[in-house]
């Protein structure tokens, strides 16, 4: 007997899930040069995680400072539609040209989803009392279909 939670597709559509794939470049790339041709939004030079590993001993060492250079999220509803777009052509152009910058070798991933709070410039998922109202935990942790 499966002991995983189990939830409709219905309900699913109503989680917003994200992707993060975190990269490390090349050996023969610098911290510049990854930073002009990258195409992601979040950057993690080595000057910023000094300062994170700097403000994690004077808090008494008890974080893992992550040291990849450089991630990019991905949301999506479900894992129809992140597998449309890792098979979209221009994805795949995408990631051809992230040869000479991104390593292939360390690439790390994590799964999870978005307690989405503003959608549209609405407010989302509130109570009238102003009470978050998603899913149950295992509505939410259920894995994706």
């Amino acid at each position: 007997m499966s002991t995983e939670p189990i939830t409709s597709p219905e309900l699913q559509k109503n989680r917003l899930l994200r992707l993060t794939i975190d990269h490390y470049r090349t050996e023969t790339c610098s911290e510049k040069d990854i930073y002009k041709w990258g195409y992601a939004v979040h950057w993690s030079p080595s000057s910023m995680r000094g300062a994170a590993k700097a403000l994690n001993a004077s808090l008494g060492d008890r974080w893992v400072i992550r040291d990849h250079d450089m991630w990019a999220e991905f949301w999506f509803r479900d894992m129809a539609a992140l597998a449309a777009a890792a098979s979209d052509p221009e994805f795949q152009k995408l990631q051809e040209a992230e040869g000479p910058y991104a390593s292939k070798i360390h690439i790390e991933a994590s799964l999870g989803w978005v307690e989405q709070y503003v959608a549209d410039g609405k407010v989302v998922n509130v109570t009238p009392d102003g009470k978050p109202d998603f899913l149950s935990f295992e509505e939410m942790s259920a894995p994706p279909l």
